[in-house]
């Protein structure tokens, strides 16, 4: 039987769609049959296509708590093989105790939290669900107080508790991969099997959220939820708006920051103004006549030798600027730090123009001395800086004490080299 040339194939899909909703909402097997009679030969097997891919859509796998605990630890271990975490015994206990004083209030879910330091300058906090956090030491590195962190902390607690991992890739399995939930079935407990093809997504996914983030809407939903955990747990809610003017530093030489506002998330002022909102209406009287620590000094403490590679890791990125306001942190909880001294007189004299940039180097190496007399690099840092002066005697000088500190450094040959070169002219 050959079928009419005004029966075109655009009419047949038409008619499959039609068709197929007409069964989905009438649930009558009579209405297929009937219809399927008047359609053209071979056109039960489109019929049957779109109600398996149909049958996809309405049945595609829900993940259970237990799924999600397996699947998100399943994706943290593969995260930590391919990434470097800060290990410290004291800033991890201290972080866990945060996290598990923000749980207590929160949105209950069957799962134990713990969060993990990423040894990352970028700005970022993410998780997998199912209880695993972490947090970047760039994003940890720039805040300012506990209270600060709590914002960021809570708002990810707030992403597990509100299920926004599994939503989201509930979603993105069905739109990707649904020709591979058409040739599946069920198992004998209606639960389908998640091959290894679905666990590869969800980490994917996973890790596409964590730099664009769960959709503007979840986003939004965890800023404020975060909000009412922070609340709850006693922290200074006037801090969760300054959280994020302080993620919007950019210190004069990031074009923009990496993570965590790009993408889906919602925009910058659009986030304080949100938050800032809801602490000057819903919670106001709670942010007046509460006046709860933020635990400034414990956190500057805690976070020092973070703050520290940090510093470091943008000093070698040549982001002098980033790296200056690191190392200026790491000085408030430590002022006779003689690292912090030395990358800070080094920074002085490669940015700065003028005499005044080795006048503050060779003061920053000096504290740096004084902090640590046997500090060798900071004696040939501060020679440098007096030769820039005009000061050949303190230069040689500085770059003696240096040999004697280090006579088997790499440099030991041209800097002999220099001393004669500073002595003969």
């Amino acid at each position: 039987m050959m079928t009419s040339p005004y029966f075109t194939s655009a009419t047949l899909r038409m008619l499959v769609v039609l068709t197929w909703f007409s069964v989905a909402l009438t649930g009558c097997e009579d209405v297929m049959k009937e219809v399927t009679k008047q359609m053209p030969a071979g056109t039960d097997r489109y019929i049957n296509t779109g109600m398996s891919v149909g049958d996809a859509v309405l049945n595609r796998p829900k993940f259970t708590e237990a799924d999600e605990e397996r699947m998100a630890q399943e994706n943290a271990q593969k995260f930590e093989q391919k990434s470097k975490i800060w290990d410290d015994v004291l800033l991890n206990t201290y972080l866990n105790e945060m996290v598990q004083r923000i749980v207590a209030v929160a949105h209950p879910r069957p799962f134990t939290y713990s969060i993990r330091v990423v040894q990352d300058s970028s700005i970022n906090a993410f998780t997998f669900g199912g209880g695993i956090l972490y947090v970047n030491a760039g994003l940890l590195a720039r805040m300012e107080n506990e209270s600060q962190l709590a914002m960021v902390l809570a708002h990810e607690i707030a992403h597990v508790t509100e299920s926004h991992v599994v939503k989201g890739i509930e979603s993105n399995y069905g739109i990707q991969v649904l020709g591979e939930f058409a040739a599946r079935t069920a198992s004998a407990s209606g639960k389908v099997t998640l091959p290894p093809a679905l666990l590869q997504k969800t980490y994917e996914y996973s890790m596409k959220a964590a730099t664009s983030g769960h959709g503007r809407g979840s986003e939004t939903e965890a800023d404020v939820v975060g909000l009412e955990y922070m609340a709850k747990a006693g922290y200074d809610l006037r801090e969760a708006p300054r959280t994020f003017e302080q993620l919007m530093k950019e210190y004069g030489d990031q074009g923009a920051i990496e993570n965590f506002f790009y993408g889906d998330h919602p925009t910058n002022k659009s986030r304080i103004e949100k938050l800032t909102g809801l602490v000057q209406s819903k919670y106001k009287n709670l942010a007046e006549n509460r006046l709860p620590d933020s635990n400034t000094d414990e956190f500057r403490n805690r976070t020092r030798e973070l703050v520290l590679i940090v510093a470091r890791l943008d000093y070698d990125r040549k982001r002098f600027n980033t790296a200056a306001a690191m190392f200026q942190r790491a000085l408030q909880a430590k002022s006779n730090d003689p690292e912090s001294h030395y990358y800070l007189g080094k920074i002085a004299l490669e940015t700065g123009s003028g005499p005044d940039a080795p006048k503050q180097a060779i003061g920053h190496f000096v504290a740096a001395i004084k902090a640590n007399d046997k500090f060798a690099d900071a004696y040939r840092e501060m020679g440098l800086a007096y030769y820039k002066i005009g000061d050949r005697k303190t230069a040689i000088a500085a770059l003696e004490k240096y040999l004697s500190l280090s006579p088997g450094a790499k440099d030991a040959g041209r800097i002999k080299k220099s001393i004669q070169d500073l002595s003969s002219s």
